[in-house]
Protein backbone atom coordinates (compact mmCIF):
# COMPACT_ATOMS: atom_id res chain seq x y z
CA UNK A 1 0.00 0.00 0.00
CA UNK A 2 1.51 3.34 -0.88
CA UNK A 3 0.37 6.70 0.23
CA UNK A 4 -0.94 8.77 -2.36
CA UNK A 5 -1.51 12.34 -0.46
CA UNK A 6 1.17 14.74 0.35
CA UNK A 7 0.63 13.24 4.30
CA UNK A 8 -0.99 10.92 5.95
CA UNK A 9 -2.32 11.27 9.20
CA UNK A 10 -1.58 7.77 11.62
CA UNK A 11 -4.63 7.60 14.61
CA UNK A 12 -4.54 4.94 17.50
CA UNK A 13 -7.83 4.05 16.54
CA UNK A 14 -10.28 4.78 14.16
CA UNK A 15 -12.26 7.12 16.89
CA UNK A 16 -9.22 8.97 18.10
CA UNK A 17 -9.54 12.76 17.34
CA UNK A 18 -5.98 13.53 16.80
CA UNK A 19 -3.42 11.75 14.87
CA UNK A 20 -0.46 10.09 16.72
CA UNK A 21 1.64 11.11 13.88
CA UNK A 22 2.02 12.76 10.45
CA UNK A 23 3.60 10.97 7.56
CA UNK A 24 4.92 12.84 4.37
CA UNK A 25 4.38 10.85 0.93
CA UNK A 26 7.74 10.50 0.56
CA UNK A 27 10.69 9.43 3.29
CA UNK A 28 13.50 11.87 3.76
CA UNK A 29 15.66 9.94 1.10
CA UNK A 30 12.58 10.64 -1.32
CA UNK A 31 11.42 6.90 -1.47
CA UNK A 32 7.40 6.25 -1.83
CA UNK A 33 6.10 6.05 1.46
CA UNK A 34 4.49 1.76 1.84
CA UNK A 35 3.16 0.29 5.04
CA UNK A 36 2.07 -3.50 5.29
CA UNK A 37 -2.05 -3.69 6.32
CA UNK A 38 -2.88 -5.39 8.98
CA UNK A 39 -6.20 -5.04 8.63
CA UNK A 40 -8.95 -3.15 6.74
CA UNK A 41 -12.94 -1.79 6.87
CA UNK A 42 -13.70 0.33 4.33
CA UNK A 43 -13.04 3.72 5.49
CA UNK A 44 -9.96 3.12 7.67
CA UNK A 45 -6.77 0.45 7.67
CA UNK A 46 -4.79 -0.78 10.13
CA UNK A 47 -0.99 -0.62 9.13
CA UNK A 48 2.15 -1.77 10.82
CA UNK A 49 4.78 1.51 11.50
CA UNK A 50 8.26 1.91 9.94
CA UNK A 51 8.92 3.60 13.63
CA UNK A 52 9.94 2.47 17.04
CA UNK A 53 8.97 0.76 19.00
CA UNK A 54 9.16 -2.68 16.74
CA UNK A 55 5.91 -4.04 16.01
CA UNK A 56 4.51 -0.35 16.11
CA UNK A 57 0.80 -0.11 14.38
CA UNK A 58 -1.70 2.74 13.56
CA UNK A 59 -5.07 3.44 11.58
CA UNK A 60 -4.96 6.04 8.60
CA UNK A 61 -8.03 6.50 6.41
CA UNK A 62 -8.56 4.45 3.17
CA UNK A 63 -8.84 7.31 1.04
CA UNK A 64 -5.25 9.00 2.02
CA UNK A 65 -4.01 5.34 0.17
CA UNK A 66 -3.73 3.08 -2.92
CA UNK A 67 -4.07 -0.86 -2.17
CA UNK A 68 -2.28 -3.51 -3.78
CA UNK A 69 -1.63 -6.78 -3.66
CA UNK A 70 2.03 -8.01 -3.61
CA UNK A 71 2.52 -12.08 -3.36
CA UNK A 72 5.96 -11.83 -2.56
CA UNK A 73 7.28 -12.36 1.26
CA UNK A 74 10.72 -13.44 3.18
CA UNK A 75 11.07 -15.37 5.55
CA UNK A 76 14.35 -15.26 7.86
CA UNK A 77 15.50 -17.99 9.71
CA UNK A 78 18.28 -16.35 12.04
CA UNK A 79 19.67 -20.06 14.07
CA UNK A 80 19.74 -21.60 10.46
CA UNK A 81 21.10 -18.73 8.85
CA UNK A 82 18.34 -19.00 5.82
CA UNK A 83 16.44 -16.15 4.05
CA UNK A 84 13.30 -18.11 1.96
CA UNK A 85 11.82 -16.10 -0.34
CA UNK A 86 8.30 -17.23 -1.21
CA UNK A 87 5.63 -15.92 -4.14
CA UNK A 88 1.93 -16.95 -3.23
CA UNK A 89 2.17 -20.45 -1.41
CA UNK A 90 5.36 -21.61 -3.28
CA UNK A 91 9.34 -20.94 -1.90
CA UNK A 92 10.92 -19.91 -5.16
CA UNK A 93 14.40 -19.42 -3.61
CA UNK A 94 16.59 -19.67 -0.63
CA UNK A 95 19.62 -18.10 0.40
CA UNK A 96 22.23 -18.23 3.41
CA UNK A 97 22.48 -15.50 5.38
CA UNK A 98 24.49 -14.04 8.03
CA UNK A 99 22.72 -11.93 11.22
CA UNK A 100 22.96 -10.10 14.00
CA UNK A 101 26.04 -10.83 16.80
CA UNK A 102 24.96 -11.78 20.42
CA UNK A 103 25.26 -8.61 21.28
CA UNK A 104 23.57 -6.62 18.37
CA UNK A 105 20.82 -9.41 17.45
CA UNK A 106 19.00 -9.12 14.87
CA UNK A 107 15.30 -8.16 15.66
CA UNK A 108 12.35 -10.95 15.77
CA UNK A 109 9.16 -10.05 14.17
CA UNK A 110 6.92 -9.36 11.33
CA UNK A 111 8.31 -6.31 9.57
CA UNK A 112 8.16 -5.22 6.25
CA UNK A 113 10.38 -3.12 3.39
CA UNK A 114 10.05 0.64 3.46
CA UNK A 115 12.73 1.51 0.91
CA UNK A 116 15.46 0.51 -1.86
CA UNK A 117 18.91 1.69 -1.76
CA UNK A 118 21.86 1.67 -4.36
CA UNK A 119 24.90 2.35 -2.33
CA UNK A 120 27.19 4.28 -4.23
CA UNK A 121 30.27 1.71 -4.14
CA UNK A 122 28.43 -1.52 -5.01
CA UNK A 123 31.91 -2.80 -4.05
CA UNK A 124 31.23 -1.63 -0.30
CA UNK A 125 30.09 -3.44 2.70
CA UNK A 126 26.75 -2.81 1.92
CA UNK A 127 26.84 -4.46 -1.78
CA UNK A 128 25.33 -3.61 -4.63
CA UNK A 129 21.64 -3.14 -2.83
CA UNK A 130 20.08 -2.48 0.16
CA UNK A 131 16.94 -2.98 1.46
CA UNK A 132 15.60 -0.89 4.63
CA UNK A 133 13.56 -2.71 6.82
CA UNK A 134 10.58 -1.63 9.56
CA UNK A 135 12.57 -2.70 11.52
CA UNK A 136 14.88 -1.27 14.02
CA UNK A 137 17.35 -2.29 16.15
CA UNK A 138 16.67 -2.62 20.23
CA UNK A 139 20.32 -2.53 21.13
CA UNK A 140 21.63 0.32 18.80
CA UNK A 141 19.50 3.75 18.79
CA UNK A 142 21.50 5.04 15.56
CA UNK A 143 23.88 3.53 13.64
CA UNK A 144 26.09 4.66 10.57
CA UNK A 145 23.91 8.28 10.76
CA UNK A 146 20.49 6.69 10.69
CA UNK A 147 18.28 5.59 13.33
CA UNK A 148 19.06 1.68 13.87
CA UNK A 149 17.04 0.52 11.07
CA UNK A 150 17.73 -2.64 9.79
CA UNK A 151 19.24 -3.56 6.33
CA UNK A 152 18.65 -6.61 3.80
CA UNK A 153 21.89 -6.05 2.12
CA UNK A 154 24.72 -7.22 0.22
CA UNK A 155 28.45 -7.74 1.83
CA UNK A 156 31.91 -7.55 0.52
CA UNK A 157 32.94 -10.14 3.11
CA UNK A 158 30.92 -12.67 1.72
CA UNK A 159 32.68 -15.78 3.84
CA UNK A 160 31.20 -14.60 6.57
CA UNK A 161 27.55 -15.58 4.99
CA UNK A 162 26.33 -18.35 7.65
CA UNK A 163 27.80 -16.83 11.06
CA UNK A 164 26.10 -14.56 13.55
CA UNK A 165 28.02 -11.25 13.14
CA UNK A 166 26.49 -8.06 11.82
CA UNK A 167 25.20 -5.00 13.67
CA UNK A 168 22.02 -6.59 13.45
CA UNK A 169 21.24 -6.68 9.74
CA UNK A 170 20.40 -9.46 7.32
CA UNK A 171 23.16 -10.29 4.76
CA UNK A 172 23.21 -11.72 2.12
CA UNK A 173 25.81 -12.78 -1.07
CA UNK A 174 25.76 -9.79 -3.62
CA UNK A 175 23.66 -11.86 -6.35
CA UNK A 176 21.10 -12.63 -4.22
CA UNK A 177 20.39 -8.76 -3.22
CA UNK A 178 20.20 -8.41 -6.90
CA UNK A 179 18.00 -10.66 -7.83
CA UNK A 180 15.94 -9.76 -4.35
CA UNK A 181 16.26 -5.66 -5.73
CA UNK A 182 14.64 -6.85 -9.23
CA UNK A 183 11.37 -8.24 -8.06
CA UNK A 184 10.43 -7.32 -4.29
CA UNK A 185 8.20 -3.95 -3.70
CA UNK A 186 8.27 -1.75 -1.41
CA UNK A 187 5.79 -3.30 1.25
CA UNK A 188 6.57 -6.60 1.47
CA UNK A 189 6.54 -8.31 4.16
CA UNK A 190 9.55 -9.91 6.05
CA UNK A 191 9.21 -12.39 9.03
CA UNK A 192 12.38 -12.64 10.79
CA UNK A 193 12.19 -16.14 13.40
CA UNK A 194 14.19 -17.80 15.83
Amino acid sequence: MHVKVRQVAVYSSPHAKHALLVLRKRDPRGTQRAFLVRAATKKWIRVYLPTRPNGSQGWIRARAVRMYTNGYRVVVSLRAHRLRLWRGTKEIATYPIATGAPSTPTPRGLFYVVELLKPHNPGGSYGPFAFGLSAHSEQLKTFAGGDGRVGLHGTDQPGLIGSSISHGCIRLRNAAIRRLAKILPLGTPVYVRT
